[in-house]
């Protein structure tokens, strides 16, 4: 049974290198995946701006159209009030000038706030598209490193096959055993005992008839991790 533990360490020092392979993978797609939503969150917050702007650069749009409105309106009343016929017809004429001019200091004072608003605006977009270019770049950054590690590579392929040829010397209850621990990412699926102090390096202490089951290579398990436990040689 000897060689059943020296096997299963040999496999357990493949499956570690194997382990890390596939976790540098793993890696490289949650990078991927935390880039790819920055960069859709970018995108969709200048989107927003930009949705913005628009609204309000149609908003002084038909500011300024009142603005010309008004202006129109100013000079064609101007015009009909020196024809007045009548003192009545002249003030109301005169007091549609003046509406027309309030109306027009309004829309002129909303054309320049709206100004303000839309120059303000205008570099807070450019800052967000800058922003969501830059996080594009990431995304394209992290896609093309993800896909140089998106297959295994010819060293896990490798791995694989020496794994599988060192696990015909493994005696089946064991594999079975350590298979589970694996498939369940258990750190440390072998542990030594110290064949003095009878303990694991927890600090578990064997009985003397498992220890006797050790010597005659029986599978123990240790009763706190789960692991398989063996005698150095």
């Amino acid at each position: 049974m000897a060689e059943t533990i020296a096997a299963l360490l040999e496999l357990w020092s493949i499956d570690q290198k194997r382990r890390h392979l596939a976790e540098v993978r793993t890696q490289a797609q949650a990078r991927l995946v935390k880039a790819e939503a920055a960069w859709k969150a970018a995108t969709a917050a200048a989107g927003k701006i930009s949705e913005e702007l628009q609204r309000l650069d149609a908003l002084m749009r038909q500011y300024q159209a009142d603005l010309e409105r008004c202006e129109r309106t100013i000079s064609e009343l101007s015009g009909k009030k020196q024809h007045a016929r009548s003192n009545r017809e002249y003030m109301e004429i005169h007091n549609a000038i003046e509406m027309a001019r309030a109306e027009k200091a309004k829309r002129a004072m909303s054309v320049k706030e709206l100004g303000e608003r839309r120059h303000a605006l205008a570099a807070k977009l450019a800052d967000a598209e800058s922003k969501a270019s830059a996080a594009q770049a990431s995304y394209e950054a992290e896609r093309a490193a993800a896909a140089a590690v998106l297959e295994p590579s010819p060293e896990e392929r490798d791995l694989h096959a020496q794994a599988e040829a060192i696990k015909t010397r493994i005696d089946p209850e064991f594999l079975a055993v350590y298979e589970r621990l694996v498939k369940n990412g258990h750190r440390s699926p072998l542990l030594p005992v110290d064949p003095k102090t009878r303990t694991t390096p927890f600090g578990v202490l064997l009985s003397h008839h498992q220890l006797e089951q050790l010597r005659q290579g029986k599978l123990v398990i240790d009763r706190t991790t789960n692991a398989i436990l063996y005698l150095p040689t």
